[in-house]
Protein backbone atom coordinates (compact mmCIF):
# COMPACT_ATOMS: atom_id res chain seq x y z
CA UNK A 1 0.00 0.00 0.00
CA UNK A 2 1.48 3.35 -1.06
CA UNK A 3 1.65 5.80 1.83
CA UNK A 4 4.20 8.36 0.58
CA UNK A 5 2.98 10.75 -2.12
CA UNK A 6 4.82 13.46 -4.06
CA UNK A 7 3.17 16.83 -4.81
CA UNK A 8 2.16 15.92 -8.38
CA UNK A 9 0.39 12.82 -7.11
CA UNK A 10 -1.72 14.94 -4.78
CA UNK A 11 -3.14 17.23 -7.48
CA UNK A 12 -6.03 14.91 -8.33
CA UNK A 13 -6.62 14.14 -4.67
CA UNK A 14 -6.05 10.99 -2.65
CA UNK A 15 -9.03 9.22 -1.12
CA UNK A 16 -8.60 7.31 2.17
CA UNK A 17 -8.71 3.83 0.67
CA UNK A 18 -5.79 4.66 -1.65
CA UNK A 19 -3.39 5.00 1.27
CA UNK A 20 -4.54 2.59 3.94
CA UNK A 21 -6.63 5.11 5.85
CA UNK A 22 -10.32 5.02 6.76
CA UNK A 23 -11.19 8.70 7.06
CA UNK A 24 -8.64 11.28 5.90
CA UNK A 25 -8.63 12.62 2.34
CA UNK A 26 -5.99 14.96 0.90
CA UNK A 27 -5.67 17.11 -2.21
CA UNK A 28 -3.15 19.73 -3.34
CA UNK A 29 -4.61 22.85 -5.01
CA UNK A 30 -2.30 25.12 -7.00
CA UNK A 31 -3.92 28.49 -7.64
CA UNK A 32 -2.73 30.28 -10.77
CA UNK A 33 -5.08 33.23 -11.11
CA UNK A 34 -8.38 31.57 -12.00
CA UNK A 35 -11.04 31.12 -9.34
CA UNK A 36 -11.57 27.62 -7.95
CA UNK A 37 -14.64 26.44 -6.04
CA UNK A 38 -14.08 23.90 -3.28
CA UNK A 39 -16.99 21.81 -2.01
CA UNK A 40 -16.80 20.06 1.34
CA UNK A 41 -19.65 17.66 0.46
CA UNK A 42 -19.99 15.04 3.24
CA UNK A 43 -16.71 16.06 4.90
CA UNK A 44 -15.50 18.73 7.23
CA UNK A 45 -12.35 20.12 5.62
CA UNK A 46 -9.42 22.39 6.26
CA UNK A 47 -7.81 24.55 3.60
CA UNK A 48 -4.22 25.12 4.72
CA UNK A 49 -2.10 27.69 2.89
CA UNK A 50 1.44 26.32 2.49
CA UNK A 51 2.55 28.78 -0.19
CA UNK A 52 1.65 32.35 -1.16
CA UNK A 53 -1.74 33.81 -0.25
CA UNK A 54 -5.26 33.76 -1.65
CA UNK A 55 -8.68 35.34 -1.30
CA UNK A 56 -11.72 33.32 -0.29
CA UNK A 57 -15.47 33.92 -0.47
CA UNK A 58 -17.95 31.66 1.30
CA UNK A 59 -20.95 33.96 1.08
CA UNK A 60 -21.34 35.09 4.67
CA UNK A 61 -17.55 35.05 5.17
CA UNK A 62 -14.75 36.37 2.96
CA UNK A 63 -11.17 37.50 3.36
CA UNK A 64 -7.52 36.94 2.53
CA UNK A 65 -5.67 33.85 3.69
CA UNK A 66 -1.97 34.38 4.36
CA UNK A 67 0.86 31.85 4.43
CA UNK A 68 0.27 29.32 7.25
CA UNK A 69 -3.35 30.38 7.78
CA UNK A 70 -6.07 27.71 7.81
CA UNK A 71 -9.79 27.79 6.97
CA UNK A 72 -12.09 25.26 8.63
CA UNK A 73 -15.10 24.48 6.42
CA UNK A 74 -18.07 22.43 7.74
CA UNK A 75 -19.79 19.76 5.67
CA UNK A 76 -22.04 20.68 2.74
CA UNK A 77 -20.43 24.06 2.14
CA UNK A 78 -18.70 25.74 -0.81
CA UNK A 79 -15.80 28.18 -0.81
CA UNK A 80 -14.47 30.14 -3.77
CA UNK A 81 -10.69 30.60 -3.84
CA UNK A 82 -8.63 32.91 -6.01
CA UNK A 83 -4.93 33.66 -5.89
CA UNK A 84 -1.72 33.79 -7.89
CA UNK A 85 0.99 31.19 -7.20
CA UNK A 86 -0.68 29.98 -3.99
CA UNK A 87 -0.60 26.39 -2.72
CA UNK A 88 -3.51 25.11 -0.67
CA UNK A 89 -3.92 21.70 0.95
CA UNK A 90 -7.49 20.44 1.20
CA UNK A 91 -7.68 17.85 3.98
CA UNK A 92 -10.99 16.33 5.04
CA UNK A 93 -12.77 13.73 7.13
CA UNK A 94 -16.41 12.55 7.19
CA UNK A 95 -18.79 14.70 9.21
CA UNK A 96 -22.48 15.30 9.83
CA UNK A 97 -22.00 18.20 12.23
CA UNK A 98 -23.35 21.68 11.48
CA UNK A 99 -20.65 24.08 12.63
CA UNK A 100 -19.24 27.43 11.57
CA UNK A 101 -16.71 28.29 8.88
CA UNK A 102 -13.66 29.74 10.65
CA UNK A 103 -10.58 31.52 9.29
CA UNK A 104 -7.73 30.72 11.69
CA UNK A 105 -4.74 33.01 11.30
CA UNK A 106 -1.22 31.85 12.06
CA UNK A 107 -0.52 35.15 13.80
CA UNK A 108 -3.38 34.50 16.22
CA UNK A 109 -2.30 30.93 16.99
CA UNK A 110 1.36 31.93 17.34
CA UNK A 111 0.59 34.38 20.12
CA UNK A 112 -1.85 32.19 22.06
CA UNK A 113 -1.89 29.16 24.34
CA UNK A 114 -2.46 27.03 21.22
CA UNK A 115 1.25 27.49 20.49
CA UNK A 116 3.02 24.88 22.60
CA UNK A 117 6.68 23.90 22.86
CA UNK A 118 7.62 20.30 23.50
CA UNK A 119 10.86 18.35 23.78
CA UNK A 120 14.33 19.08 25.09
CA UNK A 121 17.10 21.07 23.40
CA UNK A 122 19.78 18.82 24.94
CA UNK A 123 18.53 15.77 23.01
CA UNK A 124 17.62 17.79 19.89
CA UNK A 125 13.87 17.14 20.18
CA UNK A 126 12.69 20.70 20.86
CA UNK A 127 9.78 21.68 18.59
CA UNK A 128 6.95 24.14 18.22
CA UNK A 129 3.38 22.89 17.77
CA UNK A 130 0.65 25.26 16.57
CA UNK A 131 -2.74 23.70 17.37
CA UNK A 132 -5.17 25.36 14.96
CA UNK A 133 -7.95 22.81 15.47
CA UNK A 134 -7.52 21.24 18.88
CA UNK A 135 -9.88 19.09 20.92
CA UNK A 136 -11.75 22.16 22.21
CA UNK A 137 -12.63 23.28 18.66
CA UNK A 138 -16.18 22.54 17.46
CA UNK A 139 -15.40 19.82 14.94
CA UNK A 140 -16.42 16.21 14.41
CA UNK A 141 -13.22 14.25 13.76
CA UNK A 142 -10.42 16.59 12.72
CA UNK A 143 -7.40 17.77 14.72
CA UNK A 144 -5.12 19.99 12.62
CA UNK A 145 -2.02 22.06 13.20
CA UNK A 146 1.56 22.78 12.22
CA UNK A 147 4.65 21.20 13.74
CA UNK A 148 8.15 22.62 13.34
CA UNK A 149 11.45 21.22 14.61
CA UNK A 150 14.83 22.81 15.13
CA UNK A 151 17.54 22.54 12.43
CA UNK A 152 18.54 18.89 12.18
CA UNK A 153 16.16 18.05 15.01
CA UNK A 154 13.54 15.44 15.76
CA UNK A 155 9.82 15.92 16.32
CA UNK A 156 7.07 13.55 17.42
CA UNK A 157 9.57 12.50 20.07
CA UNK A 158 9.46 10.37 22.11
CA UNK A 159 7.86 8.08 19.54
CA UNK A 160 4.17 7.57 20.20
CA UNK A 161 1.20 5.85 18.62
CA UNK A 162 -2.55 6.45 18.75
CA UNK A 163 -3.86 4.04 16.13
CA UNK A 164 -6.79 2.80 18.20
CA UNK A 165 -8.09 6.36 18.56
CA UNK A 166 -6.87 8.33 15.53
CA UNK A 167 -5.24 8.07 12.13
CA UNK A 168 -2.92 10.79 10.83
CA UNK A 169 -1.22 12.30 7.81
CA UNK A 170 1.61 14.79 7.38
CA UNK A 171 2.14 17.33 4.59
CA UNK A 172 5.72 18.61 4.67
CA UNK A 173 6.55 22.22 3.81
CA UNK A 174 8.83 25.05 4.91
CA UNK A 175 11.77 22.61 4.95
CA UNK A 176 14.29 25.41 4.42
CA UNK A 177 15.76 23.75 1.31
CA UNK A 178 16.46 20.45 3.03
CA UNK A 179 14.68 17.15 3.46
CA UNK A 180 13.32 15.07 6.30
CA UNK A 181 12.99 11.41 7.22
CA UNK A 182 9.63 10.09 8.40
CA UNK A 183 9.62 6.76 10.23
CA UNK A 184 6.55 4.55 10.68
CA UNK A 185 6.54 1.20 12.47
CA UNK A 186 4.67 -1.09 14.82
CA UNK A 187 6.55 -2.91 17.56
CA UNK A 188 4.54 -6.08 16.93
CA UNK A 189 5.87 -6.34 13.35
CA UNK A 190 9.15 -4.51 12.83
CA UNK A 191 9.59 -6.32 9.50
CA UNK A 192 7.10 -3.78 8.09
CA UNK A 193 8.98 -0.73 9.44
CA UNK A 194 9.27 2.08 6.88
CA UNK A 195 11.37 5.21 6.50
CA UNK A 196 10.43 7.83 3.90
CA UNK A 197 12.70 10.59 2.61
CA UNK A 198 10.34 13.56 2.39
CA UNK A 199 10.76 16.80 0.46
CA UNK A 200 8.77 20.02 0.10
CA UNK A 201 5.09 19.27 -0.57
CA UNK A 202 5.21 15.53 0.08
CA UNK A 203 2.54 13.74 2.10
CA UNK A 204 2.82 10.60 4.24
CA UNK A 205 -0.17 8.69 5.62
CA UNK A 206 0.14 7.06 9.05
CA UNK A 207 -2.80 4.70 9.66
CA UNK A 208 -1.29 3.52 12.96
CA UNK A 209 2.04 2.82 14.63
CA UNK A 210 4.92 4.92 15.97
CA UNK A 211 5.91 7.80 13.70
CA UNK A 212 8.91 9.98 14.74
CA UNK A 213 10.58 12.22 12.14
CA UNK A 214 13.78 14.25 11.77
CA UNK A 215 15.16 17.05 9.60
CA UNK A 216 18.47 16.91 7.77
CA UNK A 217 21.50 18.79 9.17
CA UNK A 218 21.09 22.47 8.39
CA UNK A 219 17.43 21.97 7.46
CA UNK A 220 14.30 21.63 9.53
CA UNK A 221 11.38 19.26 9.63
CA UNK A 222 8.06 21.12 9.37
CA UNK A 223 4.60 19.95 8.37
CA UNK A 224 0.86 20.29 8.54
CA UNK A 225 -0.44 17.44 10.67
CA UNK A 226 -4.03 16.22 10.41
CA UNK A 227 -5.63 13.57 12.60
CA UNK A 228 -9.08 12.04 12.29
CA UNK A 229 -10.80 10.48 15.30
CA UNK A 230 -12.04 6.98 14.58
CA UNK A 231 -15.13 7.73 16.66
CA UNK A 232 -16.75 11.08 15.86
CA UNK A 233 -16.55 13.46 18.79
CA UNK A 234 -13.79 11.55 20.59
CA UNK A 235 -10.91 13.86 19.70
CA UNK A 236 -8.56 13.92 22.69
CA UNK A 237 -5.20 15.23 21.45
CA UNK A 238 -3.27 13.36 24.17
CA UNK A 239 -4.93 9.98 23.68
CA UNK A 240 -1.64 8.26 22.80
CA UNK A 241 1.00 5.85 24.06
CA UNK A 242 4.75 6.51 24.17
CA UNK A 243 7.25 3.88 23.07
CA UNK A 244 8.22 2.40 26.41
CA UNK A 245 12.02 2.65 26.21
CA UNK A 246 11.85 6.33 25.19
CA UNK A 247 8.89 7.44 27.29
CA UNK A 248 10.90 9.61 29.70
CA UNK A 249 12.97 11.27 26.96
CA UNK A 250 10.89 14.29 26.06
Amino acid sequence: MQRHFRPKELIEGISPEKRGLEFLSCRRIELGGDAVTIDSDEEEIVLACIGGQFDYDAGESAGTVEYKDVIYVPWKRSVRLQGQDAIVMRIGAPSDRDTDLVHIRFSDVQDSDKHQRFGKAEINSRRDVYMYIDDTFNASRLLVGIGKGQPGGWTVWPPHEHGDEKEELYVYFDLDGGFGVQCAYEMEDMSDARCYLVREGDMVAVPRGYHPNVGCPGGQIAYVYAMAARVAGQRSFMALRFQEEFGDKF
